[in-house]
C-alpha cells in the first residue's frame, strides 16, 4: 500500500541505503511497520537509533495520510522503487531514495543525458545548451536536468520547443515552482509531457542542502552527463563528481584557459571527464538501427571513458601510471576504477590494472 511506502520514506535516521537494505530484507514498507524489535535488531548494519526510529513512528502514519491526500488533490503520483518505471541504473545508486514524487507524465527511461550548469551563464554557454537540447529532442534522448536558472533551463527550453521529453528533478516539492519566475517554463513541461520529480512530500521548500541531493537524482537518472558551463565553484561540479562516481560518462565543454565563467568545466578534463565537441560526440547515444550490430549504447560508451581507451593500447598498466597519464588523483581514479571493474571491463591486482 502506498501510505506505507511514505511512511517508511518519513522515518529519520535511516536513510536510502539501510530504507533499502530494510526491503531486501522484509520484502515490503508494511512488513517493515509491523516489525518487532527482535526482528529489526537482526538487521546486518543497523543503529540502535535507527531502530528506535522506526518502532517510535509509527504514529507517522498519519502524516502519511494527508500527504496522499495532498497528492491526490494536486494530481502528484508515486513512484516507488519496486517500480519498473524506476529506472535500473538510479537503483543501483546509493543516493537514489526508496520514494519519488512526481507531477507529470513519466515514461520508461534507458538512455538519457543530464545536462547541467551555471545559472549566471555566457552566450557561448547559452548557445551550447539549446543547441544541445534540440539534439537531444531529435534524437529522442531524455533531457535530465535540475530546472536551475541559466543552462539547465536554457536547454530544457529549446528540447521542449523541438518536442523532446524532459525530466527535471527538484529540491523541493514538485508542486513548488522554484526558482518561482520560471512558472512559465514549469507549465511549459507539463503542457508538453515532462515530468517533474522529487523525493520531498507537496508543498516543501527548498533548502541549501536539498539542492544538493538534487544533483546526485540527476546524475544517477543520466546515461551520460554534459557539464555545458561552470565556474570554480559551481554547483553543477557537484552532479558532476557523483556521476564520476557512479562510473558515468561525463562530457565537459571546452572554455578558453582564463575563463572565469568555464574554469570548473576545463578542471574537469583532469578527472576523466571527456570533451563536449558538439553533437558529433553524442553520436555514441543513438539507437543502432543495424540488426547486425548488437553493441548496446552503454557498451559504446564505456568506450569513450579515458581509463579503457589508454588501457586499449596497452592491454595493461600500473594505477600510478594511469594516474600520471591521465592527470588524476587518486581519489577519482579508485573510484572510477572500481566502477569498471564492476562493469565487468576491467580486472584490478595489487598495483596493475588489466583490459578484459
Amino acid at each position: 500500500m502506498d501510505i506505507y511506502w511514505v511512511w517508511m520514506s518519513l522515518v529519520k535516521y535511516t536513510g536510502p541505503v539501510l530504507q533499502k537494505r530494510l526491503l531486501e530484507e522484509f520484502g515490503t514498507p508494511e512488513a517493515v511497520y509491523h516489525a518487532s524489535l527482535e526482528e529489526l535488531q537482526s538487521i546486518r548494519g543497523i543503529s540502535k537509533r535507527a531502530v528506535l526510529s522506526i518502532l517510535d513512528n509509527r504514529d507517522l502514519m498519519d502524516d502519511a495520510r494527508s500527504i496522499l491526500q495532498s497528492c491526490e488533490k494536486k494530481g502528484i503520483q508515486l513512484l516507488k522503487y519496486s517500480d519498473p518505471l524506476y529506472p535500473l541504473d538510479a537503483k543501483n545508486c546509493k543516493e537514489s531514495p526508496i520514494l519519488f514524487y512526481f507531477k507529470g507524465n513519466l515514461q520508461k527511461i534507458t538512455q538519457s543525458v543530464g545536462v547541467v550548469g551555471s545559472r549566471r551563464c555566457t552566450a557561448y554557454g547559452r548557445r551550447i545548451a539549446e543547441e544541445l537540447g534540440r539534439e537531444l529532442a531529435v534524437q529522442g534522448i531524455p533531457y535530465i536536468s535540475g530546472f536551475a536558472k541559466g543552462i539547465d533551463s536554457y536547454g530544457q527550453a529549446a528540447c521542449i520547443s523541438q518536442g523532446g521529453y524532459s525530466v527535471s528533478f527538484l529540491a523541493g516539492g514538485v508542486d513548488v515552482c522554484y526558482p518561482p519566475e520560471q512558472k512559465g517554463l514549469y507549465r511549459s513541461v507539463l503542457e508538453n509531457g515532462g515530468v517533474f520529480l522529487s523525493q520531498h512530500p507537496p508543498g516543501t521548500k527548498p533548502f541549501p542542502i536539498q539542492f544538493v541531493q538534487r544533483n546526485s537524482f540527476i546524475s544517477a537518472w543520466s546515461s551520460e552527463l554534459v557539464i555545458v558551463e561552470a565556474g570554480e565553484k559551481s554547483g553543477a561540479l557537484w552532479t558532476a563528481d557523483f556521476a564520476l562516481k557512479q562510473g558515468k560518462t561525463v562530457y565537459s565543454v571546452p572554455h578558453p584557459i582564463y575563463s572565469l565563467e568555464g574554469k570548473g568545466c576545463n578542471n574537469l578534463f583532469t578527472k576523466g571527464a571527456v570533451p563536449y565537441l558538439g553533437k558529433e560526440s553524442l553520436e555514441v547515444l543513438r539507437t543502432t538501427k543495424n540488426a547486425g550490430n548488437s553493441t548496446s549504447k552503454r557498451e559504446q560508451n564505456q568506450e569513450l571513458d579515458p581509463i579503457i581507451q589508454l588501457l586499449s593500447s596497452q592491454t595493461s598498466a600500473a594505477i600510478s601510471s594511469l594516474m600520471q597519464t591521465l592527470n588524476m588523483n587518486e581519489s577519482t581514479a579508485m573510484d572510477r576504477l572500481f566502477a569498471l571493474e564492476l562493469k565487468g571491463k576491467i580486472i584490478i591486482r595489487g598495483d596493475i590494472v588489466s583490459l578484459l
